[in-house]
């Protein structure tokens, strides 16, 4: 009977990154319909259980190391071969296994990956968040990673033809596959997701940002943020913006004319620099509002951002512009404020009226926002049963 399904990618699983919280809760979701699930990442020092048969637990996953699964065995690069992902479906037995599901996997891993499974009558499975852009000035590297991308997305989609998609917008763009729409999955009974009491409705607004801004700040827009906030202080509005995942100094390295800006912003602005997960999720359960732009493209059109799901579940409201599917979920002046566009105007008008919000009404965002757990993995039971017993590929 196939009933083991594989997850594969470069989840940080041992820094818990933003593909590791997806992968961890796909498994648990995909666990609970009553498959095994194996969850293959990367560990920066991995211990010999993610080596091992047995595998290593992780909120009850079971977890191994992509880079090396079987300790007394080497084996190619995960990024150009399907080797690391074959030597565990061996080892459980390929008539066991039902699915592969690569994450965002590069283009000669991907094909790699696809040909194994079809020789083995695996479903392969291809989970697509990210189509990249052109980043920094590195044009050689630019070309190799936008080829590869192409390639993935609009090729090997077909190859594969079954698709895990994170917005409806690129779904629509694979529509002739099997797909699913999955663009966020947790297990909200875990400690890690329990939201704490709301803060003071009275007291000073509380903003944070808490992620990576992408190379030179252009996935979040963070400068949009800054410059918005220094115009709003420079009006006399009172609040505090804490900042994790970049320090002070990494943030005017990028954007050395920023710095009258931060001066203006005084004591309202913390930069935290880098923290563990479980302590941002600490610092989000303690903020009013969590906030992030991004500019309207295919880069933040195909995934959906992980900041919201977070600040969602944990029932904050966010302040951010319509990208992907977070007008679906997003509902300006109900349970967040929507910005128009990233321009400067809308961008204020946003954090302006978030501010400038009395008590009663920030009590009655926080409570339209706590009224409702839209990723939580039993909402989405159902479509992933009706996926999963339907692939393509199977034999």
């Amino acid at each position: 009977m196939r009933n083991i399904v594989i997850l594969a990618g470069g989840y940080g699983l041992d820094t818990r990154n933003a593909s590791a919280v997806r992968a961890l809760g796909l498994a648990q979701m995909i666990q609970s319909l009553g498959y095994q699930v194996i969850v293959m990442g990367k560990f920066k020092s991995p211990p010999a259980a993610a080596r091992s048969p047995d595998g290593l637990e992780i909120d009850g996953v079971m977890c191994r190391d992509i880079q090396r699964p079987i300790v007394d065995r080497s084996c190619v690069s995960y990024v150009v071969s399907a080797d690391p992902l074959v030597q565990v479906v061996d080892e459980q037995g390929a008539d066991r296994v039902l699915a592969v599901l690569c994450y965002n996997y590069p283009a000669r891993g991907a094909w790699s990956m696809i040909r194994q499974a079809r020789r083995r009558g695996i479903a392969p499975i291809l989970d697509c968040t990210e189509w990249y852009g052109w980043e920094g000035r590195k044009i050689l590297r630019n070309l190799w990673r936008l080829a590869g991308v192409t390639i993935r997305m609009r090729v090997l989609t077909r190859l594969a033809g079954n698709v895990s998609c994170a917005s409806r917008w690129f779904q629509a763009h694979v529509a002739r596959q099997h797909t699913v729409l999955w663009p966020f999955v947790l297990d909200t009974t875990r400690p890690e997701w329990q939201r704490s009491p709301a803060p003071d409705p009275a007291r000073r607004a509380h903003l944070v940002y808490s992620g990576s801004p992408g190379m030179g700040m252009h996935k979040d827009r963070l400068p949009v943020m800054i410059a918005s906030l220094a115009r709003l202080a420079a009006e006399g509005h009172d609040f505090r913006i804490s900042v994790a995942g970049i320090t002070e100094a990494q943030y005017l390295q990028t954007m050395p004319g920023h710095r009258d800006q931060l001066d203006r912003l005084g004591g309202r602005l913390q930069f935290l620099g880098r923290i563990p997960h479980a302590d941002s999720l600490t610092l989000l359960r303690s903020a009013d509002f969590s906030v992030f732009f991004r500019q309207p493209n295919r880069v933040s059109n195909t995934g959906f951002a992980t900041k919201y799901v977070e600040a969602a579940t944990l029932g904050v409201p966010v302040i951010s512009n319509p990208t992907s599917d977070i007008p679906l979920y997003l509902r300006d002046g109900e349970n967040g404020i929507m910005a128009r566009s990233i321009v400067d105007a809308d961008v204020d008008d946003a954090l302006r009226r978030a501010i400038c919000l009395t008590p009663e009404e920030r009590a009655a965002m926080v409570a339209a926002c706590r009224a409702e757990n839209p990723f939580d993995m039993r909402a989405l039971q159902r479509e992933a049963r009706e996926f999963l017993e339907n692939l393509r590929g199977l034999r």
